[in-house]
């Protein structure tokens, strides 16, 4: 009789034990698919608010600010190569196409071509070294011989 006392109480512990489990593995799975939602609706606003304000700044009538959202959204597609807007990419269009000057629309062009064929250029995370907020023409620069490289070996084909 103590045996099977015995036994039904290890039985239970197992039980206890494996249900205990179970349900933390249920809790586990819900949080994690959770923080995916959650991470989602962050990554999402994030591209939100990235969408506003370059529109906001590639339709400034100030040239730096222009400029500047150019390389911001240059910035933003390295960091976040998955960030994809159709409202920057017109407005990039439409600067490369009517910009102020030959150096906006060159800039516009460069970062719509980066856009678009974003395959054809480095890793986004060898291009991270290239971003340099004081010095930004670097990044233009490297964007410039790469469409250029790719043009004359085209050419040569």
């Amino acid at each position: 009789m103590k045996a099977l006392h015995v036994v039904t109480t290890v039985v239970v512990f197992t039980l206890a034990g494996l249900a205990a489990s179970v349900q933390s593995a249920a809790q586990s799975q819900a949080k994690n698919e959770t923080t995916t939602v959650t991470q989602q609706a962050n990554t999402d606003e994030l591209f939100e608010r990235f969408e506003t304000s370059l529109v906001y700044g590639l339709s400034s009538d100030v040239l730096g600010v222009v400029e500047s959202s150019i390389y911001n959204a240059i910035n933003y597609k390295i960091e976040y190569p998955e960030f994809n807007s159709d409202k920057v990419e017109l407005k990039l269009s439409r600067i490369a196409t009517e910009g102020a000057n030959h150096s906006l629309r060159y800039r516009a062009y460069l970062a719509l071509a980066y856009y678009s064929n974003q395959s054809d250029f480095d890793s986004p995370e060898s291009l991270l070294a290239l971003l340099d907020h004081s010095y930004q023409d670097g990044i233009f620069f490297y964007l410039q011989e790469t469409i250029q490289s790719e043009q004359f070996s085209l050419t040569i084909d």
